[in-house]
């Protein structure tokens, strides 16, 4: 095909007007190519293809584990569910029956195709793993649970680790009110 440039109107390989050229009409057209579409992120990805949302919670957490030895070092730990109050860079303790017993800084959630169970042995498939920073993993932690080891026996637990060493429980997005646990030991 060509054209005129800078006439008027653009002529075809024919001879004709471009635009009113049978002959090309019938030829068939390159189609145009289709726009890419942004991957959106997402809190709840099926396969490694989607895009995890980042952390943006302003919390640490505590996961409960059977055999913490076990889990002390590795890379990812793993994620039943997207914990949405999680902070970037966040601690996240490992929880036995009625104390935290480690900590490690967590940088972000990935998708794995092969998940072991936090030191139970057991594969659960693919899903959300946490990939922490092993240089951060801290195993001198040794915090007793007392009355709230009943209430944090399964699930995340949130909490707040501060800089005094302190360590703020929360439920429900509040911090634990620990004055009413004192009062309940205080009838006995």
């Amino acid at each position: 095909m060509t054209t005129q440039t800078g006439s008027a109107s653009q002529l075809c390989e024919h001879g004709e007007v471009l635009a009113a050229c049978l002959d090309c009409f019938a030829m068939p057209q390159p189609l145009a190519p289709k726009k890419k579409q942004n991957q959106r992120t997402t809190k709840s990805p099926s396969s490694d293809n989607d895009l995890i949302a980042p952390l943006t919670g302003s919390l640490d957490m505590s996961i409960r584990v059977s055999s913490p030895e076990e889990v002390v070092g590795q890379t990812l730990l793993t994620a039943r569910t997207f914990p949405h109050h999680l902070r970037r860079s966040g601690w996240v303790y490992l929880r036995t029956a009625d104390r935290l017993v480690a900590r490690v800084k967590v940088k972000k959630v990935v998708w794995q195709a092969e998940r072991s169970c936090l030191g139970d042995g057991d594969d659960l498939g693919a899903g959300m793993c946490l990939e922490v920073d092993p240089k951060t993993w801290d195993d001198s932690i040794d915090s007793e649970l007392g009355v709230l080891a009943e209430m944090q026996a399964q699930g995340y637990r949130y909490l707040l680790a501060q800089d005094d060493a302190e360590i703020v429980h929360y439920s429900g997005g509040k911090p634990v009110d620990m004055s009413r646990f004192e009062e309940d030991e205080d009838e006995e």
